[in-house]
């Protein structure tokens, strides 16, 4: 691990391979909680590359638990969070609206850590209960259009970041990954970003995947398609600007979309 500081310390960038193998050292417990916590905020003193994105992203779905859906087409909507807007948890409404709609949503989330309530948050105030169990997720989402894949349980080997990411309460390059790690790699996935540089990483990443797929990112910073600004909307195939008004929505102020605990 000191080794690895000291490349962040001097602004080095890791190849896909190396952030692969990093990420399946810390699952490997090979780092304890002050290197771990240590590596994820120096490498926050500077902007991550695709490279050790794709390469962090290989990893998480090389370690999680798999779940098959036996052909069913799903769609996932999920944001990075981290965005400093303390929302309400809109990607999860989302999904719920999308699946009660006719869609079917196989929504893969986690505890808030960096915002401040997560979409496990959401459920587990609703009486859901977390499973891996591949029947019940299937019975989930024929009988109710959705079923949740709690991430903790989907990527048991990052368990020994999860304490580590609360205490700091600060986005790291975790936030980055989620969305991008859903075990079942839906057809369909709605991403929001946090920043354009990351729209653009995502984009790159989405258009080799052969899935089809729309990036949101909120001019005024959210990562969602914002009802108070301008927002960008990337996808296979177009690329705009949208307002608010254009939707046919009214322009809200950021205090209408405050949430909390």
């Amino acid at each position: 691990m000191k080794q690895l500081l000291n490349r962040l310390y001097e602004h080095d960038k890791f190849s896909r391979e190396e952030a692969r193998q990093i990420l399946l050292n810390i699952a490997a417990e090979q780092y304890n909680e002050v290197q771990i916590s240590a590596f994820a905020t120096a490498f926050n003193m500077r902007p991550i590359t695709l490279s050790e994105l794709q390469g962090f992203r290989d990893a998480l779905l090389e370690l999680c638990v798999p779940l098959d859906l036996e052909g069913r087409e799903t769609i996932d909507i999920v944001g990075t969070g981290g965005d400093g807007k303390n929302t309400f948890n809109i990607s999860t409404l989302s999904c719920v609206v999308v699946a009660g709609a006719g869609y079917p949503v196989s929504k893969h989330g986690s505890y808030g850590v960096s915002s401040s309530v997560g979409s496990s948050d959401v459920l587990i105030q609703m009486g859901y209960q977390f499973t891996t169990d591949q029947d019940t997720l299937r019975r989930h989402l024929d009988e109710a259009g959705m079923c949740f894949l709690h991430a903790p349980l989907f990527h048991p080997a990052l368990k020994v970041v999860g304490p580590i990411r609360r205490q700091l309460g600060t986005r790291t390059f975790f936030n980055m990954l989620g969305p991008l790690v859903n075990p079942v790699q839906p057809k369909y996935q709605m991403f929001g970003t946090f920043s354009m540089e990351l729209l653009r990483m995502y984009q790159y990443i989405m258009q080799h995947s052969g899935r089809r797929f729309a990036i949101v990112y909120g001019l005024d910073g959210y990562d969602e398609i914002s009802l108070t600004s301008d927002f960008k909307m990337v996808s296979n195939d177009s690329e705009r600007i949208w307002s608010p008004v254009e939707l046919g929505l009214k322009k809200l102020q950021q205090h209408d979309l405050d949430g909390g605990r």
